[in-house]
């Protein structure tokens, strides 16, 4: 018994010792293996973030490569395939590749200074949509057999073809209108977001680009600047479009609101005017707004609107936002809060202070209430399609935001409709065969003293059929000399009148 005794304490301490023999060997394992773990685990996160970022670049920084002018494949496609042509949303040539007899290309634009800013150049760097559908026009989707043709007779391909969203009818009357006025004038599609007019003068002639370059470049007319989307204007009285939804979210309604304009009114030591020291009397909200009655929109922003909701209102309707268009655009600039001084407030309800919008934002603005509340995005292509005529791609409406209810547009719609039936802007507009909504603003700018003001209007039509929207900028044409709702007019007449 005592030997099967000593014999099991045997085999239990063996087994004791392996076991602990096995743990040291797992311990060292494990101590051998850690640093080798973790050098897997971080090449297993670089490798998905190279991943993540590959499609990132795929997705959002691609494009932007390729129409870059500092890209060196550009150089080489260009040698395969002859850059194709940007039209207008008729078929009318905006820019295409004309091939000299020596086999040299060059592109030619019809239209000479008439899309010079939204169409754009190609040297240089580029510009417009001759810059942003760049990568797009080097690519070729012609068929099979028309690309074998080529390759046999060592020709070079033909390159997609841009449908662009413009008009060529619209823009003519944009232009015809604003003549030799500085301004912009940029109108949409209300449904669709489709821009038909992006205008901007003065201008330049992109066929001659090379030749004026030193001149343009140097020149203090800012030609290269797109006004319709990137110049930045105090809007006026049409920013009361805004001050009047933000009273409605306040009020829940416009019926309560009664003022006597007296032509004047002061809060703080500091007097609004209305235009002209006119006197309106006894006003509903909707009188306010077919006056334009400074006075009573900068008594409602003192003491009817809460400052934070007027900034939140301003915020939803695309001030301070980030717009996604492809052409270069500024975007709208509008401060305020609940420590705003009167002063700035007064003047910040009827658009002046340090408010800003771009003809394009306020093109927007209309757009959403003609809209029931949804905004839509500006998009400047409506279709991609190869030289043979087959499809490639067709953009699709783009919404923005929806910043309004529907009660809250047809509670403003009323009012617009006032501005031209019987308002500011009814001497231009009322005559039309067609309903029109929109509203008319002076925006002061510079030394007031000098009386220095721009003009606006932002306006649709409303007949349920293929409606548009128009925003028009006349630069310092606030003194009656060339008032923006005859630019609209012109505008909305090619639109009733033309094909387009």
């Amino acid at each position: 018994m005592k030997w099967r005794e000593r014999t099991d304490r045997r085999s239990e301490i063996r087994m004791s010792s392996q076991k602990k023999s096995k743990n040291r060997q797992k311990t060292d394992l494990k101590s051998i293996t850690r640093p080798y773990r973790i050098v897997s685990y971080i090449s297993l996160a670089l490798f998905a973030s190279l991943i993540g970022y590959m499609v990132y670049f795929q997705v959002f920084l691609s494009d932007n490569l390729l129409n870059s002018p500092y890209n060196k494949r550009q150089e080489i496609v260009q040698e395969q395939i002859v850059k194709g042509s940007l039209l207008d949303r008729s078929g009318n040539v905006l820019a295409e590749t004309v091939t000299a007899e020596d086999g040299t290309e060059s592109r030619n634009y019809p239209y000479g200074n008439l899309f010079a800013q939204a169409v754009g150049y190609s040297v240089y760097g580029g510009s417009g949509l001759e810059s942003t559908e760049n990568s797009t026009m080097l690519q070729s989707h012609a068929d099979i057999v028309t690309q074998m043709q080529q390759d046999i007779q060592e020709e070079k391909k033909q390159g997609d073809n841009v449908t662009t969203t413009l008009s060529a009818v619209l823009q003519q009357a944009a232009s015809d209108a604003l003549g030799s006025n500085r301004g912009a004038v940029f109108a949409m599609d209300a449904d669709t977001g489709e821009v038909l007019v992006d205008y901007s003068s003065p201008n330049f002639n992109p066929n001659t680009i090379e030749q004026d370059w030193e001149s343009l470049v140097n020149s203090e007319d800012g030609v290269f600047l797109n006004r319709a989307t990137q110049g930045q204007y105090p809007p006026g009285s049409t920013f009361k479009i805004v001050t009047a939804l933000a009273y409605y979210r306040q009020h829940g309604t416009f019926d309560d609101f009664s003022y006597t304009c007296t032509g004047s009114y002061e809060s703080d030591g500091y007097t609004i005017h209305c235009a002209g020291n006119e006197v309106h009397g006894q006003e509903s909200f909707q009188d306010a707004m077919a006056n334009s009655c400074n006075c009573a929109f900068a008594y409602m922003a003192v003491n009817l609107i809460d400052k934070d909701l007027l900034r939140q209102t301003a915020d939803q309707m695309g001030f301070n936002q980030d717009i996604p268009v492809e052409l270069p655009y500024n975007g709208g600039e509008f401060t305020l809060d609940a420590n705003t001084p009167n002063q700035l407030t007064m003047q910040t309800a009827i658009g002046q202070g340090d408010t800003l919008a771009t003809p394009m934002l306020m093109c927007m603005v209309a757009d959403a209430v003609k809209n029931n509340g949804q905004m839509m995005t500006p998009i400047f292509v409506k279709s991609v399609d190869s030289a043979t005529g087959s499809n490639v791609k067709t953009v699709q409406p783009q919404i923005f935001g929806d910043v309004m209810t529907t009660e809250e547009t047809q509670a403003l719609e009323p009012l617009l409709e006032a501005v031209v039936q019987r308002g500011t802007a009814a001497d231009d507009l009322s005559d039309l065969p067609y309903q029109i909504a929109g509203k008319t603003g002076t925006a002061e700018y510079g030394d007031v003293s000098e009386g220095k003001a721009h003009s606006w209007f932002t306006g649709y039509t409303n007949t349920g059929n293929n409606d548009i929207v128009v925003c028009a900028v006349v630069e310092n044409g606030g003194n009656g000399r060339a008032p923006a709702t005859r630019v609209a007019r012109n505008v909305f007449s090619a639109w009733g009148t033309e094909t387009y």
